[in-house]
């Protein structure tokens, strides 16, 4: 049996860009590189044209950047898309409005510093192609930005046992969590840890754009930095982070597991010995296995554990292996987590 490769068009107004992704992308057995274009206006034409399954689209071009040409393009023709954006303030920030509006993943644009280090940029963009080729299109439809809510939250220790909720994305998970974060509720005067991989330098500007989507506190992760009620945390991209016995976080550069650094296994398995019951661990869309082995932690620690169902995930693989090794209490679509959540938090205080 011929399995079809995956057709790629290649967006980006650098001739050196264009070849480099051009020639790591055609060495996967599964693409095909089937044309290039310079700029957001022939891209749109080129995707007329070629019908290609992947599109990876630069940032910042001439005549139409790669933002208006993502919107017009998720309006007439969606299409999966990774963005190839520069490793700067700017570059993440439009990064995380590409996400918003449908792309579904993001990958910093290579350079010529990237030689020592280009077969591990090679494997990792092809990863994210294929599985973005793969993904579920009507996942990518834009849905209607919340509206932030006004009230301001004010840090309130309602209890030294207040429940901590642990959060694993991948792939599609920062659209994901445009759509969660709104939902989620301090009520129970909860507080929330995100662990989303992305690559280094862009989780500060993720969480400054879920923060403005709440009224709870949302901010990017430091050494020493302690969980209070209504806070969200958000895992700085490139560290791994721990937390001690007296449940303060602390970063680290250690090796990355399954690929990855964040690790949300690194993350859920020192917090369940930290936290113990007082833990509801979630895993969202994604590429991969993490979060199954800190799932089986928490559960193992008296917590409540959450996955994405998989009619919602732009990739079905982090909830499919984390539901099918047993480690998952409920299974729930994107628009149900946050209810989920607050249903394992009230039976995680019943049990207690």
């Amino acid at each position: 049996m011929v399995v079809m490769k995956k057709r790629v068009l290649v967006v980006d107004d650098s001739v050196f860009a264009r070849k480099i992704v051009s020639d790591i992308l055609s060495l996967s057995p599964d693409l095909e590189v089937v044309g290039t274009a310079v700029n957001g206006r022939e891209a749109l034409d080129k995707v007329e044209q070629l019908k290609p399954d992947v599109v990876t689209m630069d940032v910042e071009m001439p005549v139409l950047n790669g933002i208006e040409a993502l919107k017009k393009l998720m309006e007439d023709r969606p299409t999966p898309v990774v963005m190839v954006s520069s490793l700067t303030a700017r570059g993440a920030r439009e990064s995380m409005v590409a996400l918003g509006l449908g792309a579904v993943d993001v990958m910093v644009k290579p350079h010529g510093s990237h030689s020592i280090g280009l077969d591990r940029y090679g494997e990792e963009l092809i990863a994210k192609v294929v599985a973005a080729a793969g993904v579920n299109v009507g996942c990518l439809e834009v849905a209607p930005l919340p509206k932030p809510r006004s009230q301001i939250f004010v840090h309130s220790n309602i209890s030294t046992k207040f429940p901590i909720v642990i959060i694993a994305s991948s792939t599609g998970g920062p659209r994901a969590l445009r759509a969660l974060v709104p939902d989620l509720t301090d009520a129970e005067g909860v507080a929330y840890v995100i662990v989303q991989h992305l690559p280094e330098g862009f989780s500060a500007s993720m969480a400054n754009d879920l923060d403005q989507l709440t009224g709870l506190n949302v901010y990017e992760a430091e050494d020493g930095d302690e969980l209070h009620s209504g806070d969200v945390l958000v895992v700085k991209s490139g560290y791994h982070l721990v937390f001690d016995r007296r449940g303060r976080a602390s970063l680290n550069q250690e090796p990355p597991v399954w690929g990855v650094r964040p690790s949300a296994d690194v993350t859920m398995i020192s917090a369940a010995q930290a936290f113990g019951s007082r833990l509801v661990g979630v895993v969202m869309t994604g590429m991969g296995s993490d979060g199954t082995a800190g799932l089986k932690a928490i559960k193992e620690a008296g917590g409540k554990t959450v996955a994405e169902h998989e009619s919602s995930c732009v990739v079905y693989g982090m909830p499919r292996v984390a539901i099918e090794s047993g480690v998952v209490d409920t299974i729930a679509p994107l628009r149900q987590i946050a209810n989920a959540i607050n249903e394992a938090i009230c039976r995680r205080s019943y049990d207690i």
